[in-house]
């Protein structure tokens, strides 16, 4: 079963945009989708293409989490990389959107809100151990009387905790001509167009599309473009791949560039961020 944002695009084929959305569905909170008395429940999603879901908001607080590939989120303009090993949590009434790519296997957990404190209140990478993991899988999809679910459902939410690591922020332009430019760079960091190309793609001046990045994240397009691929190498370092991989996956033709790119623009290596999850 899927989540009502997810069962249109997972199931047909890829959305292009959202322009058949009404304004009120974009920020009408979904009814609630945790029956009583329990506390949580899980979705499941595997993606067979490029599946990207359009702002819409809960009246639960939701936990995006990966169980294979990449998951991109977008909230209050801000990019947010959800991989193996963690989670994000996406407060009730919050506003997010979503991209990821084909054959990518990630979950959706939404929990009620009432016995949540106001630490809980804001986005968050969440860490995701093991035991949680396979906790939440098992209660997917397995019956149980409703006593023992809900006993298993709170140790699911005690083992839930914020991770210690900062969020590295990658804003994200909201003018809808750079559209197709975002959702390419976003699922495919290796793209190496230059400014000039992506202005041909788009129909517009580089003038023009130097001025929206310029105004909307006082940023350069090559600048941003370089905190996609630092945002998505820090994800994929966090699964444990290697360094020299990650650098190829981020358009880097040698891992010396990407170590070089990646210490500038994080603050230390992506051997640190490596021996972390080591």
């Amino acid at each position: 079963m899927l989540i009502p944002a997810l069962r249109e695009i997972a199931d047909g084929p890829q959305l292009d945009d959202d322009s058949h959305l009404r304004e009120s569905d974009r920020h009408t909170p979904m009814a609630r989708a945790v029956p009583a008395p329990f506390q949580l429940t899980t979705y499941i999603v595997e993606t067979d293409h490029i599946t990207r879901w359009p702002e819409h908001a809960h009246v639960e607080h939701e936990l995006i989490w990966s169980d294979r590939g990449v998951v991109n989120m977008i909230i209050d303009n801000q990019l947010w990389t959800v991989t193996p090993g963690v989670g994000l949590w996406i407060p009730r009434g919050v506003l997010h959107e979503g991209q990821a790519n084909p054959h990518v296997a990630f979950r959706a957990t939404l929990f009620t809100p009432e016995l949540w404190t106001p630490a809980w209140n804001e986005p968050c990478i969440v860490t995701l151990s093991e035991a949680a993991r396979a906790l939440l899988i098992h209660l997917a999809h397995t019956g149980m009387p409703a006593e023992q679910r809900l006993r298993a459902q709170q140790v699911c939410v005690d083992l839930l905790t914020p991770a210690s690591a900062p969020h590295f922020d990658v804003p994200i332009p909201r003018d809808p001509r750079l559209r197709m430019l975002v959702d390419k760079v976003l699922s495919d960091p290796a793209d190496d167009r230059s400014l000039d190309q992506w202005a041909h793609v788009l129909n517009l001046s580089r003038r023009t599309v130097t001025r929206i990045f310029a105004a909307e994240l006082a940023l350069s397009f090559a600048q941003w473009r370089t905190l996609v691929r630092m945002s998505t190498a820090l994800g994929m370092l966090g699964t444990g791949m290697s360094v020299n991989a990650v650098s190829r996956r981020v358009g880097y033709g040698t891992s010396s560039s990407f170590i070089a790119a990646f210490r500038k623009t994080v603050g230390y290596t992506p051997g640190n961020a490596l021996a972390a999850v080591n």
